[in-house]
């Protein structure tokens, strides 16, 4: 049976128009199935392996194997790419199942263990567990939150607090389970590092790219042992931030404005006219987390390049004791934030601003209903032949990417067996005619959609007096404000897991974690273990 269709947004579309900048789209692309690759780790490396304490056997004709990582949770208010469903299938697609634990510290474990089929009934059962657990107090919470809703800010501040005293032994068992089952689902020769033959500080003259060290971060963040779970989070932060670096601080502020702001890894704007009290707070707020995140930048990078670490102390376990109360410290802090930022009622509202006038606004969602309903016009049309065949022995796959709508035909699940009949490979040939008519039809679309966007990015370049880059980061902005208005109540919950006072950091994660699977992320194909570096960065 083929996938569900894609969600009719536009916005699957958008990231590949606003990404690919100028570039025409071609005509029809269709997959020609998904096919194998594989590589050769080489010479065996005469360090230990990452992250296991001991070595995983004899790698040299070890085939890399995909792992799994879980997408990054989107800014407060920031619009959303296309549903999981667009793309997960097809090579290396991510298991199903993992929608349901995309924030949880053991996914790239539990990802192999789906995708391997070495789940075991024991630990399923230990999964079930904590999945009911985590669920009971999750509803449990919400529903409070909706109680209470209507409720005055100090009246539910207080109650709030009374309900987090009587989930806090529940929610620090369940912490436990989940850092056991980060532990029990692991897999040595299948964790991200298992073949990697090469380590931060190392020595190669080339050095390292933030994607390189970020990678490695995030890594330790899921995978080696002695960390804090709270440790873990900044990891995940820090390696958000390599990703999003540039050359100058004036640049990567442009690129990342927003605050990192517990639970990890939310991100948020602050209002700018917050009372100078609070302002003062946030910036000692910030100023301390950055103290944190790089010592344990600098013992994480040191570790990676420690040979036989299975003989040696493992200083990440004392830098966790001494983050400890430190780390107490600044959820102490963040909680008084909140109350000071609660005093101005502007965290509830407050989103990514347009650079925009209100014509020049419309004139963009104009366009996005346009890209909007051109996607969803072509994703009705090859739905309605791929329902016409389905019992015809018929399968018909399809997600629209960057530059057309991608799709295969071929022969279903039921219909496999033996070779396909004479009857079947007449029937597949005329829907793969029907379908490829069908994307060339979009494919014209899309042409006049990006000449539409360019024409745009040029007038709002004009008014604004920008240029370049300048005025693609106006036209990506205003893109992303449109789309954050129809993406409003997804994030409902979001701002209370941050800003709502009275909550206990345990009950703001679990209700982040709820929210970022209510927001149907696309799942991130498979990544294929590393072994040497890349001849380039």
């Amino acid at each position: 049976m083929p996938p569900a269709p894609p969600r009719s947004t536009p916005l699957a579309l958008l990231a590949g128009v606003l990404a690919w900048g100028a570039v025409t789209a071609p005509g029809v692309a269709q997959t020609t199935g998904t096919g194998t690759t594989g590589g050769s780790s080489g010479e065996r490396s005469s360090r230990n392996t990452f992250p296991g304490d001991f070595p995983q056997g004899d790698f040299q004709q070890a085939m890399p194997q995909p792992v799994f990582f879980p997408p990054s949770p989107p800014p407060l208010g920031r619009s959303l790419p296309a549903a999981a469903g667009a793309g997960n299938s097809g090579r290396f697609a991510a298991p199903a199942e993992l929608a349901g634990f995309i924030n949880e510290l053991f996914y790239p474990q539990l990802g192999v263990r789906l995708a391997s089929g070495t789940l075991t009934p024991k630990l399923r059962a230990q999964l079930d567990r904590y999945r009911a657990e985590k669920l009971a107090l999750q509803n449990e919470l919400r529903a409070e939150i909706d109680r209470l809703r209507p409720v005055p800010p100090a009246e539910r501040t207080a109650a709030f607090a009374a309900l987090a005293a009587k989930q806090a032994a529940r929610l620090a068992a369940l912490e436990a389970d989940a850092e056991t089952l980060r532990r029990d689902l692991y897999i040595g020769d299948r964790a991200w590092g298992a073949l990697r033959q090469w380590r931060l500080g190392d020595g190669d003259r080339r050095g390292y790219s933030p994607v390189e060290i970020a990678q490695v971060m995030r890594a330790f963040a899921y995978y080696e042992n002695g960390l804090t779970a709270a440790q873990r989070r900044l990891l995940r932060e820090i390696a958000l931030e390599l990703i999003n670096a540039t050359d100058t601080a004036a640049n990567a502020a442009a690129a990342q404005p927003y605050v990192f702001f517990p639970p990890e890894p939310a991100r948020v704007l602050i209002p700018d006219d917050v009372p100078g009290d609070v302002a003062a707070q946030i910036a000692v707020y910030e100023t301390r987390k950055s103290v944190l995140k790089k010592e344990l930048y600098d013992t994480v990078y040191a570790r990676d390049n420690q040979s036989f670490t299975f003989l040696r102390a493992n200083p990440l376990k004392t830098l966790a004791d001494n983050h400890a109360a430190r780390l107490d410290e600044l959820e102490t802090l963040a909680e008084e934030i909140r109350r000071g930022l609660a005093r101005t009622g502007e965290p509830e509202t407050v989103t990514e601003r347009s650079p925009l006038s209100l014509a020049q606004q419309a004139d963009v969602i104009a366009w996005l209903r346009r890209a909007a309903d051109a996607q969803r016009t072509a994703a009705e049309k090859v739905e309605a032949v791929a329902a016409e065949n389905r019992g015809q022995g018929i399968a018909v796959t399809y997600r629209f990417d960057y530059d057309g709508l991608k799709f295969n035909v071929g022969q279903s699940r039921g219909g496999r067996g033996g070779a396909p009949t004479p009857e079947v490979i007449a029937r597949a040939s005329a829907v793969h005619a029907q379908v490829a008519a069908i994307a060339e039809d979009y494919s014209q679309q899309l042409n006049d959609l990006i000449k539409q966007r360019d024409d745009l990015r040029a007038e709002i370049g004009r008014a604004l007096k920008l240029t370049g880059p300048a005025a693609d980061r106006a036209f990506a902005t205003a893109v992303r404000v449109t789309s954050a208005r129809e993406t409003e109540a997804g994030y409902r919950d979001y701002r209370v897991a941050v800003f709502q006072p009275g909550l206990s950091a345990a009950q703001r994660r679990i209700l982040f974690d709820a929210v970022i699977e209510q927001l149907n992320l696309p799942l991130p194909r498979g990544e294929l273990q590393p072994t040497r570096r890349s001849p380039t960065w």
